[in-house]
């Protein structure tokens, strides 16, 4: 069907007039003619009556006219929907990540490129580990965020560390253990435990280095978000391992942050889908790097457990 005769069309309704419609979109009224009287062939209906002066709708024209003015409207937008896109693309980053890190890392580092540049924009998804890396490799996101290593050996990814975040015990702020400088996974046989669900990133750490001591432990509160285990453990079910960046607490926080020893850190990547690195990822990822050393500079706690890369 004629594009053109459809925009014709719908000019026609707008004004009454032929002459107008066909002045509006640059055409002589003979011209208008014949590419109005191809559309009525076209599609098989006489879309208007002639009266002396102006063109009107007949019933079926009003039929057709209301059927498809939203799609001629959505076409008149195409123009604008392509500037739109440019422009998002100058302007707008796509992040994927998981929620601890979206918490962590990217709304701090979101808020740094805001103050400094007002009309920044950001779509920030929160995503599964495997669609964090399968977004990343389809180019639908410019940038994810994950923990280390990759999982999907087969999908094609850049992942560049920029950070490294010590492994530590987080424990109510009333524990025994929170008065201590540092723990040792010896210190913590016959604890209770929460953490997440078996095979998710945080539980197999907790069964490694609990497995490392080699005697049992509980763990009777299960759940699927890291987040949900900080507040478990904020209100006195038991003790779990995290890090610093995964727990974001405050300096009046209910539950406390003490390092485990044994050089245990967790390595943090950005991914990207090709060699090409976009300049809104690279602002991004340096606004991250001041926000680490901003916590850096204001808590020697964080200077030690936190290291960028």
């Amino acid at each position: 069907m004629n594009l053109r005769a459809l925009q014709l069309f719908r000019q026609i309704v707008l004004s009454g007039s032929l002459a107008d419609a066909s002045t509006k979109l640059n055409l002589s009224t003979s011209a208008a003619s014949r590419l109005l009287a191809l559309l009525e062939s076209e599609i098989g209906l006489t879309l208007f009556t002639r009266g002396r002066r102006r063109l009107e709708l007949s019933d079926d024209g009003d039929r057709f006219y209301r059927q498809i003015r939203h799609t001629l409207d959505g076409l008149d937008a195409l123009k604008h929907v392509a500037r739109d896109i440019r422009e998002r693309e100058r302007n707008w980053l796509s992040i994927v990540t998981a929620a601890p890190l979206a918490v962590g890392l990217v709304s701090p580092a979101l808020g740094r490129l805001r103050k400094a540049d007002p009309g920044f924009q950001c779509t920030l998804n929160v995503e599964s580990r495997f669609d964090i890396e399968s977004k990343v490799a389809a180019r639908s996101v410019n940038l994810g965020l994950i923990s280390l290593p990759v999982e999907n050996a087969i999908i094609d990814l850049q992942a560049i560390p920029f950070l490294r975040s010590r492994m530590g015990v987080l424990l109510p702020r009333d524990h025994p253990l929170a008065t201590r400088a540092s723990l040792t996974a010896v210190d913590l046989i016959g604890e209770t435990f929460v953490g997440l669900r078996p095979r998710q990133r945080w539980r197999e750490r907790l069964d490694e280095v609990m497995g490392s001591v080699g005697l049992p432990y509980s763990v009777p509160y299960e759940t699927s978000s890291t987040m949900v285990t900080v507040s478990l453990v904020r209100d006195g079910l038991g003790i779990s391992f995290i890090d610093r960046i995964s727990a974001r607490l405050g300096p009046d926080d209910r539950a406390v942050l003490r390092p485990l020893e044994g050089a245990r850190w967790i390595t943090y990547a950005s991914l990207h889908p090709d060699a090409r690195r976009e300049p809104l990822a690279e602002r991004f990822l340096d606004a991250i790097a001041e926000h680490i050393e901003a916590e850096r500079a204001a808590d020697p706690r964080a200077r030690d457990d936190l290291e960028l890369v």
